[in-house]
């Protein structure tokens, strides 16, 4: 037993014990970008290793228990934080990123701008044709 896995256990009952929906303790512990797991494990090799430990089938124990308490269906739907990942060519970043710049305003708040200014084309463009 390493003091990072225990620790880790620790905190996965620390999450277990506050979740709503067993799928939010899933994410928590094993997001593949910022999970608990994924943190304390960056490698693979590193996880890999871990996955044979208790502390581990403890974890396994924990997210089975909260899939009885929330069911499996019910418990499926995780809460949603907001954010989300979106691969994009490297040359459409960077001309992001310039345009950020230029407009002395974060990468995330030219993205939202921008994805709002479509969804609001969008919702109202099937109006102006009805009102045709």
């Amino acid at each position: 037993m390493s003091k990072k896995s225990l620790t880790i256990l620790e905190s996965a009952k620390d999450m277990a014990s506050s979740v709503e929906a067993w799928a939010d303790l899933s994410n928590v512990l094993f997001d593949p970008v910022d999970g608990l797991i994924t943190r304390a494990y960056p490698t693979r090799e590193g996880r890999e290793a871990f996955l044979k430990t208790g502390e581990y089938r403890a974890i396994r124990r924990l997210l089975e228990s909260a899939m009885d308490e929330t069911g499996l269906i019910d418990g499926a739907t995780p809460k949603k934080s907001g954010k989300f990942l979106v691969r994009l060519p490297i040359s459409l970043h960077a001309a992001l990123e310039r345009e950020a710049t230029t407009e002395g305003v974060s990468l995330n708040q030219l993205v939202v701008a921008k994805l709002a200014v479509q969804m609001s084309r969008l919702v109202s463009e099937p109006q102006a044709q009805l009102e045709r």
